[in-house]
């Protein structure tokens, strides 16, 4: 009968969240942690009936963790079993020499995980009889949805087919190794989780091709441009058309382009093309008022070391329309705080050229909508948002990552902002309801109610707070989904909770 705990620890979030569904779906209670740190603060407080431990962790290893677990009196006894990926052929054997109970190979079969967990826990050595091909890929109780088991796959293809760019990109050049070897060992448990076999297959061997003597570049090349296939490949992945309405807005729009390096133009104006906008291409040098830059519908300045110092980045520099800020995160949060507020979107390093287009109709939409000239009037038929009896911006914050709510919560205090947190759709929605307050933050992925469903919810019931979608999704499918339902912003993950707070500000 289930009911023990189980802490899986795992640093792949596709992982994490995919084997607490399964484990939840056949009764076991679920705790998560995505490094060996947070996993012993963890266990400070409550020792589980098994551990179900990644070997290959970044800090403190999945076998350093072991070790240490079984000099400590009160972790002693626990039930570990060890999960890994790796290739190297001993890595069964470290796992026993360090104290571990049991031993599963990534990628694991999600269909027969309970049962190897349950054999484990009543005494044996995990082994069940193997599921059929025609059992199917998933346990027929898991809680995870059609909707939201294919926006978790789709994150997982669009986040792997941007880092395989980024490798193909490096490789010439200042290419992590490590980092990559990492990475590949990722996708072999994160793919195979999710029932793409063969991509796990050759992410394996991307992974054994790296810990071989000799390797060469044209070899990893050759092995990049395999993944790139295979990420792109299933139905998942493929491309939603850009809306005719975004297209419309954009077509034939001039868009001023300053200071851009040349890939990083070259790249915009492929995502351009897609939108029939027209790129048009200006050194620092070029006056902010000039009939050149007044002639354009928008301006994306880029913010890098080469650009810092420029007039249009400086205090009290003029716009003539919608500016947008390109650059990574520290480089624009680290620009004066009145250059920061000229800007109508800000696009972070990363991006895709589906967030290129949405970013600039934003721009367009939030720069030419009407400034009111007296207090914000309220609709009709709705109740103004609230602030705290301290008169700070109350905002609440949602996610089921207990790490994520600690950390905004944190940033957004520092800066006077006052939080209250949920940890699941409804009681993201019930919150809301009750407090209205000015802003929400909701990850799209919570238990119970979806962040969309919640959406949906606050703006049938006319409460007017502003929301940002919190997701780690970056396909525009979901993007367009959640201004469809009425959300005001999104921001992607992994994210800079000081962006986040950038972005909340603005509403303010």
């Amino acid at each position: 009968m289930a009911g023990e705990t189980i802490l899986v620890v795992d640093d792949a979030p596709v992982n994490l969240k995919l084997t607490a569904a399964v484990l939840r779906s056949e009764g076991y209670k679920v705790q998560l942690a995505c490094n060996a740190e947070e996993a012993l603060m963890t266990l400070r407080t409550r020792v589980p009936d098994l551990l179900l431990l990644d070997l290959h962790l970044p800090g403190m290893s999945g076998l350093e963790l072991t070790r240490h677990l079984r000099r400590d009196a009160r972790t002693r006894e626990m039930l570990i079993v060890a999960l890994t990926a790796s290739v190297m052929a001993d890595a069964q054997q470290q796992a026993f020499d360090a104290g571990c109970d049991g031993f599963l190979a990534k990628p694991i079969d999600t269909r027969t995980l309970g049962q190897r967990l349950r054999s484990f826990l009543d005494g044996h050595n995990g082994v069940v009889p193997e599921a059929s091909a025609e059992d199917g890929g998933l346990p027929t109780g898991l809680s995870f949805s059609g909707p939201e088991m294919e926006a978790l796959r789709r994150s997982f293809l669009a986040d792997g087919t941007r880092q395989v760019r980024r490798l193909r990109e490096f490789i010439d050049a200042r290419l992590d190794i490590a980092e990559a070897t990492r990475m590949f060992h990722q996708w072999v448990g994160s793919a195979g989780a999710l029932g793409y076999m063969e991509l796990a297959g050759k992410a394996r061997a991307a992974e054994t091709l790296l810990n071989t003597p000799g390797w060469t570049k044209t070899d990893l090349r050759d092995t990049l441009d395999a993944l790139a296939d295979l990420f792109a490949s299933p139905r998942e992945a493929a491309d939603t058309p850009i809306p005719d309405s975004i297209v419309a807005e954009l077509t034939r729009k001039r868009i001023a382009l300053i200071g851009f390096a040349d890939e990083e133009a070259e790249r915009l104006c492929g995502a351009f093309e897609r939108v029939r906008a027209l790129p048009r291409l200006f050194g620092l040098d070029e006056p902010s008022q000039s009939d050149s830059i007044r002639d354009c519908s928008a301006i994306m300045v880029h913010v890098r070391a080469g650009t810092l110092g420029s007039a249009w980045l400086r205090s009290g520099c003029p716009s003539s329309g919608p500016l947008v800020l390109v650059g990574g995160r520290e480089d624009l949060l680290a620009l004066p705080l009145d250059v920061q507020a000229r800007a109508c979107e800000f696009l972070i390093d990363g991006w895709q050229p589906e967030e290129v287009i949405m970013r600039l109709s934003f721009a367009l939409a939030r720069g030419t909508a009407p400034v009111a000239s007296g207090p914000a009037v309220t609709p009709a038929g709705t109740e103004a948002p609230r602030r705290s009896l301290s008169g700070k911006p109350e905002i609440v914050i949602a996610d089921d990552d207990m790490h994520v709510l600690a950390v905004v919560r944190s940033a957004l205090q520092s800066l006077g902002m006052e939080c209250r947190a949920a940890s699941t759709g409804p009681e993201a929605l019930k919150m809301i309801k009750e407090f209205r307050p000015p802003a929400a933050v909701l990850d799209v992925n919570m238990p119970g109610m979806d962040g969309f469903e919640v959406l949906a919810a606050i703006r049938q019931a006319g409460i007017p707070s502003k929301v940002i979608m919190l997701t780690a999704r970056q396909h525009e499918r979901d993007v367009l989904r959640g201004f469809a339902l009425g959300a005001d912003d999104y921001v992607v993950k992994p994210f800079n909770p000081l962006e986040l707070a950038a972005r909340l500000k603005r509403f303010l």
